[in-house]
């Protein structure tokens, strides 16, 4: 419908050429007395009117204008996409048309069958699972080497499009697979296609097996549910040093709100842990005198941890010592099992179905898609791996948003440190918008997906073999220690990437973090509002290749 004024009438008179054919006896100003009559400019019968501007179409009818509005709307969906302004309505591969080289010929076509991959992966060294030209992916990899093996022919491998390629679940730049599933149309005629695909990859991607599926199978849509293992050390759960603001903030809210005696029972079981790691640094530095090390813990209690250490400085030689020892201390921490209950308890708040737009991107409270289920929040018994030890946390949830699981780690976390009571964290599900502190990515890994509906029904009709990572647990738990375990470990112990985590969230001096103290949202109530620019991510967390909204899976 012209977006005119109906009740203005066109300065202008139609082409002659693009007017209908008339009549000796027609007047031949009868089409512009009808643009301006009550009809709003749309002629007669079932013609789109005839305005000069060419806005509307003429002698067009209805179901035939809507089926090019239609059309029109999607190629400028399609040159958005390209354009670069919708990047969730369609994946950019910018892959190229191939043509065929001097000589080459073109090679006989081979029927393709629908099919799911059951792959593993370490996600280190890639931007993460889907395909991002020109970033490195694990889906172009993938790709590359089913075309290399043949599995993919020539004809198509300018485009993954062409295979209708799927991922179940999408990972984030360095997050890693014990198992995920892609379906896409391949040539699997060759017995020894899986052999030649893990030959064209790199050794910290396998694939395990094809499956031929059903044609109109989807491992996105089909996939009823997903596994994911989040590893974190236990002394990520020891409370902020006396001296960091986020400590002496906690406190000073728990006094006035006349809270501090349960707050100094929610940290009974780790009260004495800093005084006694301060006194070993009073020990073993003693010879450099005490009133000067007092003084540089009190200021390593207030410092950035990210910074470099100048190495000029005396203060700041002294300020790497006493970090050096701490560190150290922590590798010898051993939870306790009244912190590793509490540990527990918090993440057993996210059971259930509940409102997550706090802990993903670019969601509000009333979007429907930020509900999710949860069905299943363990935390398993501490071991012991390079003398630190480790907890590992497994979700089950149908489905999970861009950054959700990293982030209700991120805020179990903080409860348990501040000594909050755990039922904060419902809180975090309500309209108010807050800050949620985000994990570190080294820790996550997705388990695997699971298809139980899908398996239902094919083994009714025995139609073809489940989707089901339990044959393959030998090889994968092999793949897991070698691959993404070791990479884990070895990280955190070079890098300290979960110190450096908390120890950041502990000197930050916004009002972010305040709703974790004993005031909890009245304190965001009362603080002075913090400009959006001045929230800064923890070191590690900045993510240079977010797509807002998007699913991870």
């Amino acid at each position: 419908m012209s977006t005119e004024n109906a009740n203005e009438t066109p300065l202008q008179t139609a082409a002659p050429e693009a007017a209908a054919p008339a009549e000796p006896t027609s007047a031949p100003s009868d089409n512009n007395e009808q643009s301006g009559s009550s009809r709003g400019g749309r002629g007669q019968g079932r013609g789109r009117g005839g305005t000069a501007n060419g806005r509307k179409h003429k002698n067009m009818g209805r179901k035939e204008y809507q089926r090019e509005e239609r059309s029109a709307k999607r190629v400028k969906t399609v040159d958005s996409v390209h354009d670069g302004e919708d990047r969730r309505s369609r994946t950019r591969t910018d892959w190229q048309p191939r043509e065929l080289a001097e000589g080459e010929e073109k090679e006989d076509r081979k029927p393709k069958r629908k099919v799911a991959v059951m792959i593993s992966y370490c996600g280190s060294g890639y931007r993460g699972m889907q395909l991002n030209p020109p970033h490195k992916s694990i889906e172009g990899d993938l790709f590359e080497a089913f075309v290399k093996a043949g599995a993919i022919s020539a004809a198509n491998s300018t485009d993954p499009k062409k295979s209708s390629l799927v991922r179940c679940a999408r990972t984030d730049k360095g997050v890693h697979a014990a198992g995920n599933v892609i379906s896409l149309k391949l040539i699997i005629e060759d017995p020894e296609i899986i052999p030649k695909i893990n030959a064209a990859l790199p050794e910290q991607i396998r694939v395990w097996d094809i499956i031929r599926t059903t044609g109109s199978f989807s491992c996105y849509t089909l996939c009823d549910s997903r596994k994911y293992e989040y590893l974190v050390p236990s002394h990520v759960f020891l409370p902020p040093h006396p001296e960091s603001f986020l400590a002496k903030t906690c406190w000073e809210y728990a006094e006035k709100e006349g809270d501090l005696e349960n707050y100094l029972a929610r940290q009974k079981d780790v009260e004495h842990w800093w005084p006694q790691t301060d006194q070993k640094v009073l020990d073993e530095l003693s010879d450099l005198g005490r009133d000067a090390i007092t003084e540089a813990i009190k200021a390593e209690g207030r410092a950035d941890p990210t910074l470099p250490v100048d190495p000029t400085q005396q203060a700041a030689q002294l300020l790497k010592k006493i970090r050096e020892i701490r560190q150290r201390e922590k590798k010898d921490y051993r939870i306790s099992p009244e912190r590793l209950e509490k540990v527990r308890e918090a993440f057993r708040q996210f059971v259930g179905t509940n409102n997550y737009y706090n802990f993903t991107v670019d969601k509000t409270f009333k979007d429907a898609s930020a509900k999710r289920h949860i069905k299943s929040f363990e935390v398993l018994d501490p071991v012991i791996i390079n003398g630190t030890e480790w907890l590992s946390v497994h979700v089950h949830g149908q489905s999970f948003m861009m950054h959700q699981i990293r982030k209700m780690v991120g805020i179990a976390m903080m409860v348990v440190r501040t000594g909050c009571p755990v039922s904060r964290i419902h809180d975090c599900f309500g309209p108010r918008k807050i800050s949620v502190a985000k994990a570190p990515a080294l820790g996550l890994l997705l388990e695997n997906p699971l298809f139980d509906h899908y398996n239902n029904v094919i083994s009714k009709e025995n139609q073809r073999d489940p989707l089901d990572f339990t044959k393959y647990k030998t090889e994968i738990d092999e793949f897991k220690q070698k691959f993404i375990y070791s990479k884990i470990f070895e990280q955190e112990e070079s890098e300290h990437t979960f110190a450096q985590f908390v120890e950041y969230l502990d000197v930050c001096s916004g009002s972010q973090y305040l709703y974790l103290t004993s005031a909890g949202f009245k304190a965001l109530d009362d603080a002075p509002k913090q400009p959006a620019s001045a929230v800064v991510q923890a070191p590690g967390n900045q993510s240079d290749d977010e797509a807002a909204g998007e699913e991870e899976g």
